[in-house]
């Protein structure tokens, strides 16, 4: 049969299947030898014009226990809930492909970035490093505390967020069968992320997860994976026999031994998540994160929302597609210019300047230094700079209002939102060991999660204290 037609007729297939479940097809983005990822919408998000990615996994020459198996794990993914883990909506069986589905990450994948820094020949400077670095900490840790190994991390596997936020996922629940070097290169590909233990045919541990993070790690600040071979005999003896490369000067010495700790041969030797948490260049990337969070949610005690705009001042969605009185200017303003912000503090809008503006559209104020305010926040507490007389006398003729309609308020505290996270993560399993306790949890999600819950970005990260804020990623 001719490839055109045989793919004409896969298509058609894939089409049927996605309507079956009220989703539109878009186009192709990913093909592998699992299957396909594919750009869709749902019937439901048609108003809201957003999009998600529909993953097929051919299961079709699975056994009925390992279609159930997968069917099962994906569920259990379903339920992660954390700002920087890509959220997964569902998960269906149809015509031999198991399909999960996920939001869609307008800011493509970690791979795409460093591919274009890497042509550009740019380096990431070392804050954007370990700020991303940081936020998939913060996602494994969560997977780990709940006894699920990731089994696939790679660059490509971490999604970047219309923010710039970073999210994990693609987690590898298409490999059934145990992960060894004898399976990887027709799963995975070429295997560059595997660890020394799992290329000698060892069992997948949450040490094999950290091995992979130090890869990733090495591949932001390198800008190319730490060990390459033409064929798989060659990479396999790089990574068992040969010493690991040492992060580029480019990067602090906090940074560079991390690098060393992660791709440590002996997984023993390895620090698991919540230890990683607590280097101290990580740690003081996670309290700017806490400090950020605490700016965009505020935390005084019966704050009040920001004023109502003025009537034909914009409001609702905007066509930005940022939500809020302000969302028709969020992610426009420019550096320099001059603007307002709402202070939850002081009660009323208080003249402001745009000290820093980043691509993504976030911005910094000198009124609030140091804190990156994200396009939702914009959208409820950022205008550009009014005159006098139009503060005075707005368009209505109306002096603002105290009060505000739910449409014009600024996110909403949620109580306890940032909570500790009861963390099992804890060396006390022993070093090298695998946070599940059986052999299905190496196959896959097999511990319990918590249903309907949002996680806190941070949980009890490097110690850090609990705190009131919005817990959603800011993506």
């Amino acid at each position: 049969m001719r490839a055109g037609l045989w793919e004409a007729m896969a298509h058609g297939r894939i089409q049927a299947a996605l309507g079956k479940h009220h989703y539109a097809f878009i186009k192709k983005v990913g093909e592998g030898s699992f299957g396909a990822a594919i750009l869709c919408q749902h019937d439901t998000d048609k108003e809201r014009d957003t999009k998600a990615i529909v993953k097929m996994i051919d299961i079709s020459r699975a056994s009925k226990q390992e279609k159930d198996d997968a069917l099962k794990e994906s569920k259990v993914l379903a339920s992660l809930k954390h700002p920087y883990i890509v959220r997964y909506r569902e998960s269906f069986n149809e015509d031999g492909w198991l399909c999960i589905v996920m939001d869609y990450c307008e800011g493509g994948d970690l791979s795409g970035r460093i591919k274009n820094a890497r042509q550009s020949s740019k380096i990431f400077p070392q804050d954007q490093v370990v700020r991303w670095f940081t936020q998939a900490i913060l996602a494994l840790k969560y997977i780990h505390d709940l006894h699920i190994l990731h089994r696939d991390l790679k660059s490509g596997n971490f999604f970047l967020s219309k923010s710039g936020n970073i999210k994990m996922g693609d987690f590898g629940i298409a490999k059934v069968l145990e992960c060894t070097a004898a399976c990887a290169q027709t799963q995975i590909g070429t295997p560059y992320y595997l660890s020394p233990e799992i290329c000698q045919g060892k069992n997948y541990a949450w040490s094999s997860d950290i091995w992979s993070m130090g890869c990733i790690l090495y591949e932001m600040c390198a800008r190319k994976v730490p060990f390459d071979a033409p064929d798989l005999k060659s990479l396999i003896h790089k990574i068992t026999k040969e010493p690991a490369p040492e992060i580029p000067a480019d990067y602090s010495v906090g940074v560079r031994n991390l690098g060393k700790e992660l791709l440590d041969r002996d997984p023993s030797k390895r620090p698991p998540a919540a230890e990683i948490l607590k280097r101290p260049v990580v740690q003081e990337m996670v309290r700017r994160m806490l400090d950020e969070v605490k700016g965009e949610a505020g935390e005084e005690e019966g704050e009040k929302p920001p004023p109502p705009a003025p009537t034909g001042g914009g409001g609702g969605a905007a066509a930005s597609g940022v939500a809020g009185p302000y969302g028709s200017t969020a992610g426009k303003y420019t550096k320099g210019e001059l603007v307002e912000y709402y202070s939850e503090t002081h009660g009323e809008w208080l003249p402001a300047t745009v000290t820093a503006a980043n691509e993504d559209g976030r911005v910094q104020l000198n009124v609030k230094p140091g804190v990156w305010i994200s396009l939702e926040i914009q959208g409820a507490k950022v205008r550009p700079r009014q005159s006098a007389q139009a503060q005075a006398t707005p368009a209505n003729g109306k002096p603002p209002a105290g009060g505000s309609s739910p449409a014009h308020r600024p996110p909403e505290k949620r109580e306890g939102a940032l909570q500790r996270q009861p963390s099992r993560d804890a060396p006390a399993r022993g070093p090298g060991s695998s946070p599940a306790r059986n052999p299905s949890a190496d196959r896959g999600a097999r511990g319990r999660t918590p249903q309907g819950r949002a996680a806190s970005p941070f949980g009890n990260a490097a110690g850090m204290p609990s705190a009131r804020g919005n817990s959603r990623g800011r993506g």
